[in-house]
């Protein structure tokens, strides 16, 4: 049986418009090295496992959060683990199997002939035809019979059966060992995960188009200004607020609630007035993840890192951890490399922080690594100011830095010099 003009066309339809996080990086070799894979099964169909256990139960004990498979789950995790009998350069380290995804660490010895796409590949069908089992379809060739088209792909689309998972597949590649226990940490903590998500799930829910006062396209303009760069060349400030513009969430077409709000800080510099080329200044829209207790906290201090003051960083250091540590509620993009030390001491005191961040949210947005418990202890908000377009690599501009160092002087109600 062979697909119709029409099917091919709409096949087609559908190669064109795979999202950006399923396609493959043309500069990295998929014959070597480290791939954090993510599938994700037919229409979110949550049919691999459940998610039992207590949130404070600690790993180990009996009722600590962990993943019950079910037989098509275990057939799944069983298929992951088959791999290097197939490859045999390839090495299966570990996998997770959620109710509507799965998770699978692989790496790829040095001489490993087949591509990585050809590994999940063969991956993929076997999973297929563990599900058409369980269907009780027959899929099995018999003697005489004749094979399929060879368009019939079991593991996207058949004339068999229906696939397990959805087309495509998203890879990260971890190049350290230290980025490859990440990963193996993550996996672990899968099922704790889902536990506290779906428990608390107000704190992980991307609340979106809010709006924050005083956060208007004449504050970007304002925060492009206090770079000399920007502030010396209209034309280079011009440019750069177009780009920034376009990457932004949209000004706000109806009115809306305040997204923080009004709190008893003093007033910032009034914005530089707009050029006449530039749009008027209407309030931009903001995402954001995490705890609205602390968007409304009384006192909010902005934490921005100048090169200029990098001989008084212990002093700065020192004059937020203090202020944390007595109820302040610590702002900032945390891009440079001292402003990250700050954040790590931060979190490590268990201390509140909203987060700037420079890239937006996607529709299954959740903060990792420390942050997602932070945020579910409620001692962690992020936002962005930005649109969702999916990057393995975000590159952060100058022009974007000092957006988001405005949007954090903005939040906080004062400028960034109150430690001095």
């Amino acid at each position: 049986m062979a697909f119709t003009p029409e099917q091919e066309a709409k096949i087609q339809q559908k190669e064109e418009s795979l999202a950006e996080a399923l396609r493959r990086d043309p500069q990295v070799n998929y014959r070597e090295g480290y791939y954090f894979i993510t599938l994700n099964t037919r229409d979110a169909s949550p049919i691999l496992s459940s998610i039992a256990g207590r949130i404070d139960a600690k790993d180990g004990e009996p009722d600590a959060p962990h993943c019950i498979y079910t037989p098509l789950g275990q057939k799944v995790k069983e298929a992951w683990e088959n791999i290097p009998n197939y490859y045999p350069n390839a090495e299966a380290l570990g996998c997770e199997v959620m109710p509507e995804h799965f998770h699978g660490l692989i790496r790829l010895k040095a001489g490993c002939r087949a591509h990585l796409g050809q590994i999940i590949r063969g991956f993929m069908i076997g999973c297929a035809h563990a599900y058409w089992d369980t269907l009780a379809i027959d899929w099995r060739l018999q003697p005489g019979v004749i094979a399929p088209d060879y368009r019939d792909r079991d593991h996207t689309r058949s004339l068999r059966g229906p696939a397990l998972f959805e087309r495509g597949y998203n890879d990260v590649e971890a190049i350290t060992e230290e980025q490859v226990e990440i990963k193996m940490q993550y996996l672990r903590e899968q099922a704790r995960r889902r536990l506290m998500k779906g428990t608390l799930h107000d704190r992980f829910f991307v609340h979106r188009g809010c709006k924050s006062k005083n956060w208007t396209v004449a504050a970007i303009w304002q925060g492009l200004n206090y770079d000399r760069t920007f502030a010396n060349c209209t034309l280079a400030a011009e440019t750069a607020m177009t780009i920034l513009l376009g990457r932004m969430l949209p000004a706000a077409a109806t009115p809306q609630s305040a997204f923080i709000p009004p709190t008893p800080q003093p007033a910032i510099t009034p914005p530089s007035p707009l050029p006449d080329i530039m749009p008027p200044s209407p309030q931009l829209l903001l995402d954001y993840v995490g705890n609205e207790a602390l968007l409304a906290a009384k006192r909010k201090l902005p934490l921005i890192c100048h090169s200029a003051d990098q001989y008084l960083f212990y002093k700065q250091r020192q004059a937020v951890m203090e202020a944390a540590r007595n109820g302040a509620v610590i702002v900032s993009a945390f891009i440079s490399r001292r402003e990250r030390d700050i954040l790590n001491d931060l979190l490590a005191e268990l201390l509140p922080v909203i987060e700037i961040k420079s890239f937006g949210f996607g529709k299954r947005y959740k903060p990792t690594g420390k942050a997602f418990y932070a945020v579910g202890e409620n001692r962690y908000v992020q936002i962005t100011p930005w649109k969702y377009v999916y990057q393995k690599d975000p590159q952060v501009t100058r022009e974007m830095c000092m957006a988001m160092n405005e949007l954090a002087r903005v939040v906080a109600g004062c400028r960034e010099h109150w430690w001095k």
